[in-house]
């Protein structure tokens, strides 16, 4: 699904375009390369290579990885996509560990639960605050984002002077809250993670889960933002 010129959705249960349990797996054409913003849960793999095919690009030009949080439903393709690929795994430093373990961070025993499984892989990039990542003709930055996992980042891309902002599970495009109380989850980083989101100021929001925002998102984080700093009660009765 071709959202912008260069950002192309390639995966998300939330639409039927792959398979159930899959966050938003973004494409972007990075000019003769291609990059991907999480890699899903891991059986939608294949679907996700079929629709890259589709939309008329070479899946083994796939550069880039990069993961925006340890969640299992944002990493589970990280193995079939890297071999089926070559790419390389970017994720925060944080979180490193987490992934290429499988630890208690990413969830894995509810992915258990819930029948999937998979198997995890290495983190081949290593991300930190304020690092910038040259792809071909593409610049990502990398925003650290705590609050959802202490490793989430959001990455920030500019499209012919439009600041795309890829945002994980820390914001949402409707100024819904995510999924909070989880394991690493901490309230003070999250809503700290929205302000450092406004500053940046971005025209368009690619969120984990649901739609996404291609114009309008200023007033959606600041409907989050309010939302994070009202009393729980008020918090409570938004959520959904």
């Amino acid at each position: 699904m071709k959202l912008t010129d260069k950002v192309f959705l390639v995966g998300g249960s939330g639409y039927g375009y792959s398979a159930p349990g899959d966050c938003n797996v973004y494409l972007v054409d990075c000019g003769g390369a291609l990059s991907l913003v999480d890699t899903g849960g891991g059986r939608g793999v294949p679907m996700m290579l079929d629709n890259i095919k589709r939309m008329g690009f070479d899946p083994s030009t796939v550069e880039v990885a990069f993961i925006t949080h340890c969640h299992y439903d944002h990493i589970g393709g990280n193995r079939a996509l890297k071999d089926a690929t070559g790419c390389k795994i970017a994720a925060h430093k944080a979180e490193k560990e987490e992934i290429e373990t499988l630890g208690e961070l990413t969830l894995y025993q509810q992915a258990l639960d819930s029948g999937l499984s998979f198997e995890p892989t290495s983190v081949d990039i290593s991300l930190s605050d304020e690092r910038v990542l040259e792809v071909r003709e593409a610049v990502f930055r990398v925003i650290h984002t705590p609050g959802h996992t202490p490793g989430g980042i959001s990455i920030l891309h500019e499209e012919e002077g439009v600041r795309n902002l890829f945002v994980g599970d820390t914001a949402s495009a409707q100024g819904r809250l995510g999924y909070v109380n989880a394991i690493g989850y901490s309230h003070d980083d999250w809503k700290s993670s929205i302000k450092k989101i406004l500053d940046v100021n971005p025209d368009r929001l690619f969120p984990g889960h649901g739609t996404f925002a291609l114009s309008g998102v200023m007033d959606c984080l600041k409907v989050l933002d309010g939302k994070w700093n009202a009393p729980w009660i008020n918090i409570v009765t938004e959520v959904g």
